[in-house]
């Protein structure tokens, strides 16, 4: 299905003004709600919009924004598309300014339609680097709509991994001391974390467990009654080696690896069957692409 087929030209704005996120994002509210029925005023809905976006870390890098909101009031999906005057950076972890807002309103049933719509932008964006100034200087709502015909822009017809996935993952190397290790997985708050070489194909994981295991000797291991150990303390030892061990001297062996294509549904019952901390994604050159946790299935799916 041609993802031109999911767009109204009404809903096609060019020269959207503002300075922030909160005005681009009101204005193109605003347009919006003249062509269809929004279910909140413009200014709360982009409020809304935005502490969704401060909430769950989003930031922006390929010049295109994508806010977003569920309404059980919504009856279909409505997306409002703002090509800026000016470029703008929407906040300051933003590596590039944004000139494109993909907004959109989102009822209940219309959840992975949207999903779909919105890897298909991605991923356009992403294999073609004219994209986006193709887009943006196409002048017209039409010439918007023609620019992703001419392109043959298509909406798959199952979500698969590289759609749901964490890309570009925080990783680490064999050779980084197991400070480095326990310093990622603190501040990313997950359960393990990919190690890489220097050309980014995959060498293993490391993982909590993995780390807190190696703190309890194996002797401790094979007792029943551990009653007698109120008083041992199994960190000092690992504390103390912390930046002398290195991370390929406690990582394992990935138990999971999956390609970009495996779909949703495939992937879904692979992570719960098994009971992973997650699943590392890889091409076929085994270079890391992605990771994806339940962190990811809840955000990107329940919550995309």
């Amino acid at each position: 299905m041609k993802l031109s087929s999911l767009l109204n030209q009404s809903l096609i704005f060019f020269n959207l003004e503002g300075t922030t996120r909160s005005e681009l994002y009101t204005n193109l509210l605003m347009k919006m709600s003249k062509v269809v029925r929004l279910p909140l005023p413009p200014s709360v809905a982009a409020k809304e919009m935005i502490e969704r976006e401060d909430a769950c870390g989003i930031t922006y890098d390929s010049g295109l924004a994508f806010p977003h909101m569920r309404h059980p009031e919504l009856q279909d999906l409505d997306i409002g598309i703002g090509i800026l005057k000016t470029p703008v950076k929407l906040q300051e972890n933003d590596k590039t300014e944004t000139r494109l807002i993909l907004c959109c309103m989102i009822s209940e049933t219309t959840s992975v339609v949207y999903l779909k719509a919105l890897a298909a932008f991605s991923k356009y964006l992403l294999l073609d680097p004219e994209a986006i100034n193709k887009l943006t200087s196409s002048q017209s709502a039409q010439g918007f709509i023609s620019v992703l015909n001419a392109d043959r822009v298509e909406i798959k017809h199952t979500l698969t991994a590289e759609d749901v996935m964490l890309k570009n993952p925080r990783v680490v190397k064999p050779e980084d001391p197991l400070s480095a290790a326990l310093d990622l997985l603190s501040e990313e708050k997950r359960r393990e974390v990919p190690v890489v070489d220097d050309d980014g194909v995959i060498r293993g994981v490391i993982s909590c467990e993995d780390i807190i295991r190696r703190a309890i000797p194996e002797y401790i291991m094979m007792l029943d009654n551990l009653s007698f150990l109120n008083q041992f303390e199994p960190f000092e030892t690992l504390l103390k080696e912390e930046r002398k061990l290195l991370v390929k001297d406690v990582m394992t062996e990935p138990k999971h690896t999956v390609s970009p294509e495996i779909p949703l549904f495939q992937l879904t019952v692979n992570i719960v069957k098994n009971s992973l901390p997650s699943l590392l994604v890889v091409g076929k050159d085994r270079k890391l692409l992605g990771v994806i946790t339940y962190i990811e299935l809840v955000t990107n799916v329940l919550r995309g």
